[in-house]
């Protein structure tokens, strides 16, 4: 009998601790471990982790995301060396002398004391380069909600906003990942092609686009093709890029003419031109600027691909004007309405997504080292402009 009742107590404690274990994975009644990927604000090449814990305990209107996975291009390489500048480092603040660098993504509702936002919905929207992101719930509607954090209440709200997808029928299960490398990015293109537009290409029969590989100058070359080809534009789209991505840009079939950076001297200096310069070197500018001279008649500063050669020995001729999407956002929302906005961009989104497909092969990185990994061979211009690279810090252990 002794022996039974030892068995019996035995088996309820063992029971006892399963339940606890149960209730604490499946009903949120434990804190939640996370990490954060941070770099060096002031040597970008320096790069932790940082584990930190969020309480089940949240606070009104409170929601915990778990970052499901986030797109990593050259742009985030942009937000990195453009940080304290640009505000980025603001967005998602760690330890002091050190920054969490955005990226696009998707998570899934963990914990949530707003209600209407329920635990299991997905969002699509900025994330910080970690496994979870405590967000303070505002403006909820069916379409999704703004992040009312104090510290980002300053920031541009089109940063804060993040979209249901349930309520978004362009995310299937096929194109979320394409969603998150390319819809960002896919807005600025869109939106400097709107400007070129609206001001008559500044007159000019030559539109040039440096780092024509990375993802931004993809999206922009094909609404400017696509343009050229509606309104029977008397444009040449050049295509400026590295000798090893000469091929790769060619078959995108949207770009006139592919050139390499070392035969920039090609360039037909009698004409005039826009330059859209994603890649931010230095020396680029420099030949650019002395060869057009005054045919270079609008020099668009947009990405910083480039970024370990922003300087050089000769100082520029003339500076460029630096292109801040935000603020053109903005701009076309008031004048054509939130809706209006959308739906312009959404048209032209579908055609880009049906087009672009085809082109690219979807890698995913998971895990700390992985993500390590991709983030110094991006640092170091190592990665393939044919792969679209999605991270996730969550499936570490659901590999299939």
């Amino acid at each position: 009998m002794f022996t039974s009742n030892m068995q019996v107590q035995g088996l309820q404690l063992i029971i006892k601790i399963l339940l606890s274990t149960f209730s604490k994975t499946y009903f949120n009644v434990a804190n939640i471990n996370a990490l954060d990927f941070t770099v060096k604000i002031d040597n970008l090449q320096r790069a932790k982790f940082v584990e930190k814990t969020y309480s089940d305990k949240l606070l009104s209107s409170q929601v915990l995301l778990e970052i499901d996975q986030f797109s990593f291009t050259s742009n985030n390489i942009t937000y990195g060396v453009v940080g304290e500048q640009m505000n980025y480092w603001k967005f998602f603040p760690t330890q002091s002398g050190y920054g969490i660098i955005p990226a696009w993504g998707l998570a899934n509702v963990v914990i949530s004391n707003h209600p209407d936002v329920q635990v299991g919905q997905r969002f699509y929207g900025y994330y910080p380069m970690s496994s979870h992101l405590l967000v303070t719930i505002n403006n909820v509607s069916s379409k999704g909600f703004v992040d009312n954090t104090e510290h980002r209440q300053a920031l541009p709200p089109i940063y804060n906003f993040y979209t249901n997808t349930e309520q978004d029928p362009t995310f299937t299960p096929e194109t979320e990942k394409l969603i998150s490398i390319f819809r960002p990015l896919f807005v600025t293109s869109f939106l400097i092609d709107d400007h070129l537009e609206e001001q008559n290409f500044y007159k000019a029969s030559q539109i040039l686009i440096t780092s024509a590989s990375s993802k931004t100058a993809q999206a922009l070359a094909f609404l400017l093709a696509h343009r050229k080809k509606e309104n029977a534009l008397n444009l040449n789209l050049v295509g400026l890029t590295s000798k090893k991505n000469m091929e790769f840009v060619r078959q995108l079939g949207w770009y006139d003419q592919t050139i390499s950076y070392d035969s920039i001297a090609q360039l037909n200096s009698n004409e005039k031109f826009v330059v859209i310069d994603f890649a931010g070197n230095h020396n680029t500018q420099f030949q650019l600027q002395t060869l057009l001279n005054k045919n270079l008649v609008y020099n668009c500063l947009v990405g910083l691909v480039d970024w370990q050669n922003l300087e050089g020995e000769n100082s520029l001729p003339k500076k460029g004007e630096f292109f801040f999407a935000p603020a053109h956002a903005e701009k076309r929302q008031k004048e054509w309405g939130v809706s209006g906005f959308q739906q312009k961009i959404g048209i032209a989104w579908q055609e880009f997504m049906d087009a672009i497909q085809s082109t690219i092969s979807i890698k995913e990185h998971i895990g700390v080292q992985e993500l390590e990994k991709l983030y110094s061979d991006m640092l170091n211009g190592k990665v393939d402009p044919k792969n679209g690279n999605i991270v996730s810090l969550n499936k570490m252990n659901k590999r299939s």
